[in-house]
């Protein structure tokens, strides 16, 4: 990234989403939309490795159909801008206000499975505004954990700029969701300790360290996707039920978070969760972040 595309990406991450956030919220994400072609300039190469992922999927597993590529890339980058922006405005809305922007269906399903008292996994992915539903859960007064990726200079796939952003970005939503925040070089037992504790956590299945070793290849888009064995493993020991959470695009800017019973602990739900998964990327294939990879991750054979 040459030097100017860094002074942009810095001003953007830095400097622009948390003056929009001091917008009101209409205005605000409007000119987030407005200003989202131009994150295309410090996206270039993630942009590139994406739509090429995206492509390898549609001509060889044929499980999908995008009418317009360029359209499809387009919106996968307005969507990125609307995320960023979240970060930064959604710890500041009083309770009227995230009601317009985030509507959830299916909270039911996540009382019924505390009422077990053991614990909750809320199994989600890369897709669209992905971290809505903690932060719709977190302004509902309902306590709930995430396990993250590291954003520290252990992370070789960050830089500065990321490293500054995500940070802000994690001190805002532990702030809000009030539950523990855990890293994926954090030990695995303070998950198990959460989870004993009838605590939610939140937990990505589709993001995983190079460290990982030990992966199902699950039917997925006409091949086979490799997935961490992670969550059905601590779900299986734990006895903790999980549920499936999505978070779909509703108007020009507000989501909905739609939470999906799931039958059982262990394997048995993860699968499931999967299979919702493949639904929600037939139906809005340019929500999902994680095109770029389909190279190490997806295979048609």
């Amino acid at each position: 990234m040459g030097v100017c595309s860094k002074i942009s990406k810095a001003s953007r991450l830095l400097l622009l989403y948390p003056c929009l956030s001091l917008l009101p919220m209409s205005l605000a994400y409007e000119m987030a939309r407005f200003f989202s072609p131009m994150d295309r300039s410090f996206q270039k190469d993630y942009m590139n490795h994406w739509a090429q992922g995206l492509q390898k999927c549609l001509n060889k597993g044929k499980a999908f159909r995008v009418n317009n590529i360029k359209a499809c890339i387009k919106e996968h980058i307005t969507m990125l801008s609307l995320e960023a922006l979240d970060s930064c405005i959604v710890p500041r809305l009083h309770p009227k206000q995230m009601n317009r922007l985030s509507k959830i269906d299916g909270l039911h399903h996540i009382k019924t499975a505390l009422e077990q008292g053991k614990g909750l996994i809320i199994a989600t992915t890369h897709f669209c505004r992905l971290n809505m539903t903690a932060y719709t859960l977190g302004h509902m007064g309902i306590r709930n954990g995430i396990l993250s990726q590291t954003v520290d200079d252990d992370n070789p796939y960050l830089d500065w700029i990321d490293r500054k952003f995500l940070s802000n970005k994690l001190k805002r939503y532990y702030r809000l969701t009030m539950g523990p925040g855990l890293t994926l070089k954090d030990s695995p037992r303070r998950i198990y300790r959460a989870l004993e504790k009838n605590e939610i956590m939140v937990i990505l299945m589709d993001a995983y360290p190079d460290s990982v070793k030990k992966f199902y290849n699950v039917p997925f888009l006409g091949g086979t996707l490799k997935l961490p064995k992670g969550i059905a493993r601590i779900s299986k020991h734990t006895g903790s039920p999980l549920v499936y959470s999505v978070v779909r695009p509703r108007g020009k800017w507000g989501v909905e978070v739609n939470i999906r019973p799931l039958p059982g602990v262990g394997e048995e739900p993860f699968f499931q969760a999967v299979r919702e998964f493949e639904k929600d990327i037939k139906e809005l294939p340019c929500q999902w972040w994680q095109w770029a990879y389909m190279n190490t991750k997806w295979t048609n054979a």
